[in-house]
């Protein structure tokens, strides 16, 4: 159950994430940042559903591997739209850091959800063989 409320929030984030990057095309055309981080961020909700339905037919290490590849390209995407609108100078782009910002705190917490999971899986499959 909870897995399906990540991926709502996750999917939530990631289309408010892509139509603000979408809004700001013209920032990010005019300081060269990559656009691609409107789709990237769409990867975000793969990764709550990967890794309810993947380990069941290949297992929990590569559905873990997987998840983390989901949130991997929007992290380093938004990173470097962060220090591209960082080193700017003007106030034009607030709202393109705003995005770049919270595609970076969701892809984060996108990998510290699989970082539990992972955990969690490896403590509960702990318990049952001892």
């Amino acid at each position: 159950m909870l897995d399906v409320i990540f991926f709502v929030v996750f999917l939530i984030v990631a289309v408010r994430i892509a139509l603000s990057v979408r809004r700001e095309s013209s920032i990010f055309d005019e300081f060269q940042s990559p656009k691609s981080l409107a789709w990237f961020v769409l990867l975000l909700p793969l990764a709550p559903l990967v890794l309810v339905l993947l380990p069941y037919q290949t297992g929990w290490l590569p559905a873990a591997i997987l998840a983390i590849v989901c949130c991997l390209p929007a992290l380093l995407a938004s990173r470097r739209c962060i220090a591209v609108f960082e080193t700017s100078g003007t106030s034009r782009s607030d709202a393109a850091i705003k995005s770049a910002h919270t595609a970076f705190g969701a892809s984060l917490a996108g990998l510290i959800y699989v970082a539990l999971s992972v955990v969690l899986i490896v403590y509960v499959s702990g318990l049952g063989q001892s």
